[in-house]
């Protein structure tokens, strides 16, 4: 990179300190920062100049005034060092398809994508990224408000929802996208009112409908989306004929990755992501290992999993509904959007492909499995 021609900006999200012994940390996260032991006395003045504002001859100029007499090269030499260390980045506050709002709206997310920034082209490069995505989200239930009120706070261009519910007082407790007023009204329709309230710039594509293995009208669904997030309980690991199994197999012809969560108040799980690429196994490879690891070695334990999944109940009259509540709801999408984010951006790596995490919210044990 040739500094002379650009304006050297240390990451905003480094603070510059000076220890009681003169010594230089910039940056305070383990291996995305540095350290100058002993620095000279131009150095401490230069540091502040790297602000995206100062071009390299007026840093020079400046350093002179200052009494310090160091040429051109020497402050070039020094800027791609602390290059080659992750903490510069080109301050380029200028986007084609993002506006000034825009830019200054995501400025906090903008700080975490410059601090990690994997592939170095500056944290803005990621945001565009999010706003030329579009992100499937199939359930808009628990699971899949909370995950899409999340992707619309950071970004993600279009939302395409799908369901074909509508809106229950019994939602109100977990399903963050609604209010009073949604009640009575299609879960699609309350929840672009609901997405818009966060996020006027994000897109909502709604699909009042539930979906089923028509597997023409789910290659509808599924065309030009990026990632798909599945937000219902994924059964076809242990059932023949499911609509996920169709998603699935549409995916991975497509080569759309797919993301996977579950739980309940007691225990979460997110993951995993199938990334459909050719090179990671995907759903069918691991279906048998997964439904094998599901089902308990003890045969009291086993017998009555399968009645369950079979639907073996004898509840009569009574309605027994799935229990559910907003702070497992809040820790398990946000670990999801997480992940879709560095699927999508790059700016991190993703830790769920092919992997699912367990935790639970009893004793916050965690556990994992790999796929």
């Amino acid at each position: 990179m040739d500094f002379s021609l650009l304006k050297p900006l240390i990451k905003c999200s480094h603070h510059i300190l000076i220890s009681d012994d003169g010594d230089i940390c910039i940056g305070e996260i383990p291996q995305k920062g540095c350290i100058i032991k002993s620095p000279e006395g131009w150095v401490l003045s230069l540091l502040p100049k790297l602000d995206g504002e100062h071009t390299i001859p007026r840093i020079v100029k400046e350093l002179k005034s200052l009494g310090f007499n160091v040429d051109k090269e020497c402050i070039i030499e020094f800027i791609n060092k602390l290059n080659q260390l992750g903490v510069i980045e080109i301050s380029d506050t200028y986007s084609d398809i993002l506006s000034q709002q825009e830019i200054n709206l995501y400025d906090r997310q903008l700080l975490q994508f410059s601090l990690i920034d994997s592939q170095k082209v500056g944290g803005l490069k990621y945001q565009e990224k999010l706003k030329n995505s579009r992100v499937l989200i199939l359930g808009m239930g628990g699971w899949g408000t909370w995950c899409a009120m999340q992707l619309a706070m950071l970004g993600i261009g279009t939302l395409r929802l799908v369901d074909g519910d509508v809106v229950e007082l019994s939602n109100l407790n977990r399903q963050v996208l609604y209010t009073f007023d949604d009640i009575g009204s299609a879960k699609v329709e309350a929840a672009e009112i609901g997405i818009k309230r966060h996020n006027r710039y994000t897109k909502v594509e709604k699909y009042n409908e539930f979906a089923t293995i028509d597997r023409d009208r789910l290659m509808e669904v599924l065309d030009g989306v990026d990632v798909i997030l599945i937000a219902w309980a994924s059964l076809g690991y242990f059932r023949k004929n499911t609509v996920e199994g169709v998603i699935h197999d549409i995916a991975h012809e497509k080569e759309i990755p797919v993301i996977e969560l579950g739980g309940d108040p007691l225990d979460i799980s997110v993951g995993p992501i199938y990334l459909n690429d050719g090179y990671n196994s995907g759903y069918h490879a691991v279906k048998n290992n997964i439904r094998n690891k599901f089902y308990s070695q003890n045969h009291e334990v086993e017998k009555f999993q399968l009645a369950r999944m079979k639907h073996q109940f004898l509840n009569g009259k009574r309605k027994v509904n799935a229990w559910q509540s907003t702070p497992s709801l809040a820790v398990m999408s946000g670990l999801v959007t997480d992940q879709i984010v560095k699927l999508i951006t790059g700016y991190d790596d993703v830790v769920l492909k092919n992997r699912k995490i367990f935790f639970s919210l009893r004793d916050f044990k965690m556990t994992e499995e790999l796929l």
